[in-house]
């Protein structure tokens, strides 16, 4: 059922598009000072950025998809000569998909737009000083908790008749039985990407006969939280009956023919995801630069902290019953004359369940890892 397991990953992914194009870009703190000769230039430039995203779900579903067709369960008796009792195909179809508790947050931002700069310069004979700072935080807690019933029913039905007391030439036949049911459901799903914090830059120049000091300084703490529970009951079930028919009591030449039966489930279980991707290739850094000509001092600190902290916690109780039945016999033919006969279609039967429960997934300055099994 790769569709499926598409539709729920384009539904993460256009999410996240979403939030990137509605984001609103973090200023950075620039800071600049300049003095041609004989003087000093001070530069002071700090940048504190602090995220906080808290979300909170409680919900409970229950569904039921069901997809009946049925053009069995006819009957025909006490007639006279030559009867035909015939039915048409019979599908039925059932799909469920449901979503319960996604949340998905992206904090991200160019490295050149929210940081601190600071820039100080002196031409000659005097003293450049510059500071940067930048502190960020960010803090995402998911808490989750959900309840699930689901039932998805495919049945289709071509069999089931009764054909009895008529007399010579009788005839019954059944057209084919398909019958499918399929279910997604995606319960507690917490998708955090976190690009990159912003970096701090100082540079402090003399030309000649002078000091230059730079000092760059870049905090960065980060911590995801997720607590996610769950409890899910699903049934699938696709059934498709094209036999359990009945033929007795007719004079001679009877026949009974049975249609194919097919049925097929499919049943796959996300529960409690979490993926975390903390890093890039951008911002999150410190540099200082510190330049004098001749004759002077240049003294550069360039200082980062990093420090992150993800804890998940999952619950999970999961029932998950998925059934594919085919059924094209439990034909019955008794008490007839002569010349009977009974001819029964194929029938297959199919059944496929994928859980994935309580899978975390944390990536810290790397790109995040592709999923696994796709499902049925």
């Amino acid at each position: 059922m790769d569709s499926q397991f598409k539709k729920a990953l384009a539904t993460g992914v256009a999410i996240t598009a979403l939030l990137f194009n509605s984001s609103l870009a973090f200023a950075g703190a620039d800071a600049d000072s300049s003095v041609g000769d004989d003087g000093d230039a001070f530069s002071y430039s700090e940048d504190n950025d602090d995220f906080k995203v808290k979300n909170k779900n409680n919900s409970a579903l229950f569904n039921l998809d069901a997809g009946v067709g049925i053009s069995g369960l006819n009957s025909q008796s006490g007639n006279d000569d030559d009867n035909d009792l015939g039915t048409g195909g019979s599908d039925g179809e059932a799909e469920s998909d449901n979503f319960l508790n996604s949340n998905v947050t992206s904090i991200g931002d160019d490295d050149s737009e929210g940081s601190a700069h600071a820039d100080a310069d002196v031409g000659e004979d005097g003293t450049a000083t510059a500071y940067a700072i930048d502190n960020d935080k960010f803090k995402v807690k998911n808490k989750n908790e959900a309840e699930l019933l689901n039932f998805t029913l495919g049945l289709a039905i071509s069999g089931g008749n009764t054909q009895s007391g008529n007399d010579d030439n009788n005839s019954m036949s059944t057209g084919d039985s398909n019958a499918m049911a399929s279910a997604l459901n995606e319960v507690n799903s917490n998708w955090t990407t976190i690009e990159g914090s912003h970096s701090a830059h100082a540079n402090a120049s003399v030309g000649d006969d002078g000091d230059a000091f730079a000092y760059a300084e870049d905090n960065d703490k980060v911590e995801v939280k997720n607590k996610n529970k769950a409890e899910v009951l699903n049934v699938s079930a696709a059934i498709a009956v094209s036999g359990g028919n009945t033929q007795s009591g007719n004079d001679d030449d009877n026949s009974l023919d049975t249609g194919a039966s097919t049925a097929e489930s499919d049943a796959n279980n996300f529960v409690n995801t979490n993926v975390t991707t903390v890093g890039s290739s951008n911002g999150g850094s410190s540099d200082a630069t510190a330049d004098v000509g001749e004759d002077g001092t240049a003294t550069a600190y360039a200082i980062d902290n990093d420090k992150v902290k993800v804890e998940n916690k999952n619950e999970a109780e999961v029932a998950n019953v998925s059934a594919g039945v085919a059924v094209s016999g439990g034909n019955t033919q008794s008490g007839n004359d002569d010349g009977n006969s009974m001819t029964t279609g194929e029938s297959s039967g199919s059944s496929c369940s994928t859980n994935t429960v309580n899978s975390n997934w944390t990536t810290i300055g790397a790109e995040p890892p592709e999923g696994g099994d796709p499902g049925c």
